[in-house]
């Protein structure tokens, strides 16, 4: 896996295996791959992951079955949403903003865009 450098990479393992929930590729209240198996595919140190998945766990978005290894909780896929949002809000938003500004882009341009930019998506979909 690469790694951006503006942002520690424990974080960008939580930013991974959260979108792996939120996209329902993992369901909840089932077994994830082990420790092991993670390291190895995203190409990391063991400590490293092990950070990420204590900060998973403490936002309650996996569970540690002692002896059998770690599952997605009932409500991970709400609690790993949340977890994306605060920090989307708190990291991309405020630079998003600072660039909007630099730009003179307004709040009005910005809307038209998006409606925009969702119709177009809504019509892909049909």
């Amino acid at each position: 896996m690469e790694f951006h450098k503006n942002k520690p990479i424990y974080l960008q393992i939580v930013d991974v295996i959260s979108q792996r929930i939120v996209s329902k590729e993992w369901k909840e209240e089932t077994k994830i791959p082990t420790v092991k198996e993670l390291a190895k595919e995203l190409e990391v140190n063991h400590n490293t992951l092990m950070r990420s998945l204590e900060l998973l766990q403490s936002e309650d978005i996996l569970m540690s079955k002692r002896g059998v290894g770690l599952f997605l909780t009932k409500d991970s896929y709400k609690n790993a949403l949340e977890l994306m949002r605060r920090s989307f809000y708190e990291n991309q938003v405020p630079e998003f903003f600072s660039t909007m500004n630099s730009l003179k882009i307004t709040l009005g341009e910005l809307i038209d865009l998006y409606k925009s930019n969702k119709r177009a998506n809504e019509s892909s979909l049909i």
